[in-house]
């Protein structure tokens, strides 16, 4: 996969870039056809790397809900975004919500690039929309993030 990276609040500079650079050059040697409806196994081969290598499964945000995010290794909180673009907002709530609480630190978020999702189908999550409404949002949205963009070689 070619990965296009992007840094929120300083979140390059916060995630460890040995973070940061294992993450990309696992995602890197995925191979991967970014076809409608395969949502799901680009999920299931994502999470299998994440959990080979010591990241947790989903990580509930209180214990009062069953609220989640995907992952989390070290006090970074991790979210995988692989459908519907109107779920990726509640993904930068939670994960501001878990920075704001001291649960974490900084975190990760990867989705498809624009071109990506849109062979993936129709209002899937996607790097370039979430880059622009990050700038948008950039007082409200304060925890560091590294948004890692995946697409096709």
């Amino acid at each position: 996969m070619k990965i296009v990276r992007y840094s929120h609040r300083n979140g390059s500079s916060v995630v460890p870039s040995l973070d940061i650079d294992f993450l990309e050059t696992e995602l890197q040697n995925i191979e991967f056809a970014f076809r409608e409806r395969s949502s799901r196994k680009l999920r299931e081969t994502i999470f299998n790397i994440l959990r080979l290598n010591g990241w947790s499964s989903e990580i509930k945000i209180s214990v009062e809900s069953d609220i989640t995010i995907s992952s989390i290794k070290n006090n970074i909180g991790l979210c995988l975004q692989t459908g519907n673009i109107s779920r990726y907002y509640a993904d930068l709530l939670k994960l501001q919500t878990m920075f704001l609480e001291e649960k974490i630190y900084s975190a990760i978020y990867i989705t498809p690039t624009k071109d990506a999702a849109q062979k993936m189908g129709d209002n899937i999550a996607y790097l370039e929309r979430v880059i622009q409404e990050l700038e948008i949002f950039r007082y409200v949205i304060t925890i560091p993030i590294v948004i890692i963009g995946i697409e096709e070689e």
